[in-house]
């Protein structure tokens, strides 16, 4: 019975999971299918990259509010540097620089100044959204997208895999590693937890804020890039539906895991992409998906709060009982 409690998130989910994947599979002879698994999963690499990134800053106990933002700068930064004739790999990579820059103006603010997080994000990010206009004041950049390479990007076809998945693996992999099998994932949950304590502990809490800050903003970026390459076209606006998605994917993994955890937020990323996948094979309106996502992201905000605080009071009962 014990066994059940601890497990009744994770048992939660998974029945969830079973009744979307039953109840789209009934009204869509399309969506059970294996090709239309590998869309999804392809589709499912856009959420779940970005959504990766965000982890880190929710794992230290931040928010962020301007990496879809950046993340529009950054593919815009890219698609200009198409259109001028540079070969994608240079294009992407200096498309990314300013996703690093804006990460670290976030951390230094944020971990250094002390500046509230929401405020510098929101702040930064909006300037920052400005400025992607400079490239083509809003209109589309077509210029040497066809014979580029760039749409290879997302076309690509690698062991049977396309491309965005390969990514996906590759990066969940290694953030697994990093924020889970090593001591620098422990840091970044340290500070997460009492940064005065991880301070003491000679943790360099200021370095890892930046760090954190740098890796949701070059994914995003990443991420957005791959939509841009998808579309085949620089659109200043694409990264903009990064946000919502990406908070409800690392708040569904954490209801489940009651922390922010790479395979948590990978789960609530699959929960995400198979809805948006699902109701667009039904031709659902888009605001209505929009809707649903706002809807799973404030209940998977209130569970994890209430699995938070349950577990914060056990934590103090525990102590109490100690000291007596």
């Amino acid at each position: 019975m014990n066994k059940i409690k601890e497990n009744f998130s994770i048992i939660a989910f998974s029945i969830l999971t079973l009744i979307v994947l039953v109840v789209f599979g009934i009204f869509s002879e399309q969506f059970l299918t294996v090709g239309n698994f590998l869309k999804a999963f392809k589709h499912l690499s856009i959420t779940a990259i970005s959504a990766l990134g965000l982890t880190f800053v929710v794992s230290i106990g931040h928010n962020d509010m301007s990496f879809h933002y950046f993340s529009c700068f950054s593919a815009m930064t890219m698609s200009w540097l198409i259109g001028l004739g540079f070969a994608p790999v240079p294009a992407i990579l200096l498309g990314l620089l300013p996703a690093v820059l804006f990460g670290i103006v976030n951390g230094v603010a944020i971990g250094t100044f002390k500046l509230p997080d929401m405020i510098v994000t929101i702040g930064l990010g909006s300037a920052v959204y400005g400025l992607a206009y400079i490239y083509s004041g809003g209109s589309y950049i077509y210029r040497n997208f066809q014979k580029s390479g760039i749409m290879e990007l997302n076309n690509a076809v690698v062991l049977g895999l396309p491309l965005p998945v390969i990514f996906l693996i590759l990066l969940y992999v290694g953030a697994w590693v990093l924020l889970h099998r090593s001591v620098h994932g422990r840091r970044f949950y340290a500070i997460g937890g009492n940064k005065k304590a991880a301070l003491y502990s000679a943790v360099p809490v200021k370095a890892y804020i930046i760090a954190a800050f740098i890796i949701c903003a070059v994914l995003s970026s990443f991420t957005n890039m791959i939509q841009i390459a998808a579309q085949g076209k620089g659109y200043l606006k694409g990264g903009l539906m990064l946000l919502m998605p990406s908070w409800a994917a690392v708040f569904v993994g954490i209801s489940i895991f009651k922390k922010p955890t790479v395979y948590g937020t990978f789960l609530g990323a699959f929960l995400i992409s198979i809805m948006q996948n699902g109701f667009t094979l039904l031709a659902v309106p888009f605001y209505f998906m929009d809707f649903v996502i706002g809807a799973v992201l404030i209940l998977s905000i209130i569970i994890s709060s209430l699995e938070m605080s349950s577990g914060s009071k056990k934590v103090k009962k525990g102590a109490q009982n100690g000291a007596s």
